[in-house]
C-alpha cells in the first residue's frame, strides 16, 4: 500500500522551486502518493530575515547574486489543481486526507498539535523550521566546517522533538546561496527518508533528541558576515588574477612512494609537478609488462578543461607523460577496471550529462568509447567493483540546480562489468555528508576487506581532505561503511588540500593540492603571456 503524504504549505501559489521538486519526487515515486495540501488560508509567508539591516542586505544579494536555474516541475504542476486541500484549522478536513506523515514547509502557521493524526508524525525541515537564511548565515559566521540540514520529527504541539536525518554540506559564503543550497538539498534528503518509511525500517521511537533551534542572526552577526562576504569575493578576484597571470592557484599535484594506503605518508612521497599551465589530479596505478603506469587528470588552466593522460613511474620519477584521451568536454577520473582480458576507462564525464566506458585499443595511449552507462545525468568519479558475487557502481550524482556532486554518494547494483542493468539502492543517496560521500579513488580490498577512498570537501573547499572508509554491509536496502583513516593538508607548507588516492602492487599515489603552483615551464609562462594578449 502506498504512503499517503501531504504537504503542509502557505498555499499553493507559495510553494517554491525546491517544494514543487519534492513534490514531484513524491508523485514519481511508486509507492509514494501525495493526498492532498494542508493551507494557511490568506497565508502571507515573508521570504526574508527577520532583522532589518539582515533583511535589506539578503534582498539584496537576491537581485544580484547569480542563482541556479530551478528544476522544472511538470508533472506536480499537472496535478496540483486536482488535489484536496484544506486549512490548517480544519481538524476533519485533515482526517479525511488520509495522511500517513506531513511535510512541514509553511512559515506562517503550524499544525503541531494535529501530529498524532498521522502515522509518522509531522516532518519538518530545518531550513524552513529555523527561519530564513539564519541557519546558513550562523554556518559562515561561526566558521563551521559544513553547514547541517535536518529533518525534525514532531510528535505533538509541547513534545520533544527528535531527528530523522541530517547531512552535511560544503558551505558557500554568499548567504542567499548558501540557504537556497540549503533548500535544494533538503529534497533528497526528505525523499530518502520517505524511502525507509514506505521500506518500513524507519523506527521513530529511536530518533535521538533534536539540539534547540539556533538563536535568529543579529547585527554583530550581520557585520561578521560582510567581512566574511569581502574576504570571499576578495580571495575570488585574486584566483581570477593569478589565473590570467599564469600562477596556477589551487594547483594540484602527484606524489608517489613504494608503500600501500596505510602506509603512506605525504609528507615525504616523491611530488610530481605539471610543467606548463596545467595541473594533474586523480590519479589511478595500472601494471602492464612489468611496468608501473599512472593514468591522470591533466587540467588546463586556460581552456579550463581537464584530459587524461598517462606517465610510466620508474624509480618513483614520473617519465614518458603522454595524452591518451582528450574530447570537447571535461574528462577526469580516469577509473580503469579489466574485464576478459580487455582493459576499459570509466572517466568523470559529468560536462556530457553521461557516464561512460572506452575500451583500451593499444595499451596505453589508443582508447574508443565502448558504451554510455547512465544517460541525461550528472555524475563524476564513478567506480566499480565486485564485492562477493555481486558487482556495484559507486558514483557521485548531483540531484539539484547547482550541480553539485560532492554531498551525494550513490549506488547501484550492476549485473556485471558491462553494466547493461543498473538497479538502484533503495535509500540513495546512501551517504550525504560533504566530509566523506565523494569517491576520491578506486574501492581497494586488503585481506578480505572492502577500503573506499573518499574525498573530505568541508571547510568551504573542494579537496580539503581524505578518507579510507572500511565498508561494514552492502545490499540493495542497507549500506554502512566506516572511517579509518583520515588525511589532512597538514603534512607540508602551502598544501591546502588532498583529494585522490590509489595504490597497486608496492606503490601509492595521491594528489595533493597548493594555494598557488607558480609559474611552470617557459612554455607555461608562454601560454599565460598568449592569454593576457588575448584580453
Amino acid at each position: 500500500m502506498a504512503l499517503k503524504v501531504a504537504l503542509f504549505c502557505d498555499g499553493p501559489e507559495h510553494l517554491q522551486p525546491w517544494m514543487l521538486r519534492l513534490a514531484e519526487g513524491i508523485c514519481r515515486h511508486a509507492d509514494m502518493q501525495m493526498c492532498g495540501l494542508i493551507v494557511s488560508a490568506d497565508a502571507e509567508p515573508d521570504q526574508a530575515p527577520r532583522h532589518p539591516l539582515i533583511r535589506f542586505w539578503w534582498n539584496f544579494e537576491r537581485k544580484f547574486a547569480a542563482r541556479p536555474q530551478p528544476a522544472e516541475s511538470d508533472m506536480f504542476a499537472d496535478i496540483l489543481d486536482t488535489l484536496p486541500a484544506v486549512d490548517r484549522l480544519d481538524r476533519a478536513g485533515i482526517e479525511r486526507l488520509g495522511a500517513d506523515v506531513v511535510i512541514d514547509l509553511s512559515s506562517t502557521g503550524r499544525i503541531d498539535h494535529f501530529a498524532s493524526l498521522f502515522r509518522f508524525g509531522i516532518w519538518g525541515p530545518s531550513v524552513v523550521r529555523h527561519g530564513v537564511g539564519n541557519a546558513a548565515m550562523q554556518a559562515i559566521v561561526t566558521n563551521s566546517p559544513v553547514t547541517e540540514i535536518q529533518l525534525v520529527h514532531i510528535s505533538g504541539a509541547n513534545r520533544p522533538r527528535s531527528v530523522i536525518a541530517s547531512a552535511a554540506l560544503n558551505t558557500k559564503f554568499i548567504v542567499s546561496r548558501n540557504h537556497l543550497f540549503m533548500c535544494e538539498k533538503t529534497v533528497p534528503l526528505i525523499l530518502r527518508e520517505l524511502k525507509r518509511a514506505t521500506l518500513d525500517i524507519l523506527d521513530i521511537d529511536a530518533l535521538k533528541r533534536a539540539p534547540e533551534t539556533p538563536k535568529p542572526a543579529g547585527a554583530a552577526d550581520f557585520a561578521v558576515y560582510l567581512w566574511k562576504f569581502a574576504a570571499g569575493m576578495g580571495t575570488r578576484v585574486i584566483e581570477k588574477i593569478a589565473t590570467r597571470l599564469g600562477l596556477r592557484p589551487g594547483m594540484f599535484f602527484l606524489k608517489t612512494m613504494d608503500s600501500d594506503i596505510s602506509g603512506a605518508e605525504p609528507s615525504v612521497m616523491k611530488a610530481h609537478t605539471a610543467p606548463s599551465n596545467e595541473y594533474y589530479a586523480d590519479p589511478f596505478l595500472w601494471e602492464r609488462d612489468g611496468e608501473t603506469y599512472c593514468f591522470f587528470e591533466v587540467f588546463d588552466y586556460t581552456t579550463q578543461k581537464g584530459h587524461i593522460s598517462v606517465g610510466r613511474l620508474a624509480e618513483n620519477e614520473l617519465e614518458d607523460v603522454t595524452p591518451v584521451l582528450k574530447t570537447d568536454y571535461h574528462l577526469s577520473f580516469p577509473f580503469l577496471f579489466e574485464h576478459e582480458g580487455e582493459l576499459f576507462m570509466m572517466p568523470e564525464t559529468c560536462g556530457a550529462r553521461r557516464i561512460e566506458t572506452w575500451r583500451c585499443v593499444e595499451f596505453p595511449a589508443r582508447w574508443e568509447r565502448k558504451a554510455t552507462i547512465l544517460d541525461d545525468v550528472i555524475a563524476a568519479d564513478s567506480s566499480l567493483v565486485q564485492i562477493g558475487e555481486d558487482w556495484w557502481l559507486f558514483t557521485n550524482i548531483s540531484t539539484d540546480p547547482f550541480g553539485e556532486m560532492n554531498s551525494e554518494l550513490h549506488l547501484y547494483k550492476a549485473d556485471g562489468p558491462a553494466m547493461t542493468k543498473l538497479t538502484p539502492h533503495a535509500l540513495n543517496p546512501v551517504v550525504f555528508d560533504t566530509r566523506t560521500a565523494r569517491n576520491g579513488g578506486r574501492i581497494l580490498e586488503q585481506d578480505g576487506a572492502y577500503f573506499r577512498i573518499s574525498q573530505d570537501n568541508s571547510h568551504g573547499r573542494y579537496g580539503y581532505g581524505l578518507n579510507v572508509m572500511k565498508i561494514d554491509h552492502i545490499s540493495l536496502n542497507d549500506y554502512r561503511e566506516t572511517m579509518v583513516r583520515k588525511i589532512e593538508p597538514d603534512f607540508e607548507p602551502g598544501a591546502i588540500g588532498c583529494h585522490h588516492m590509489d595504490s597497486r602492487g608496492e606503490k601509492v599515489v595521491i594528489d595533493v593540492r597548493r594555494r598557488v603552483g607558480g609559474y611552470g615551464s617557459r612554455a607555461g609562462r608562454a601560454d599565460a603571456g598568449r592569454l593576457r594578449g588575448r584580453n
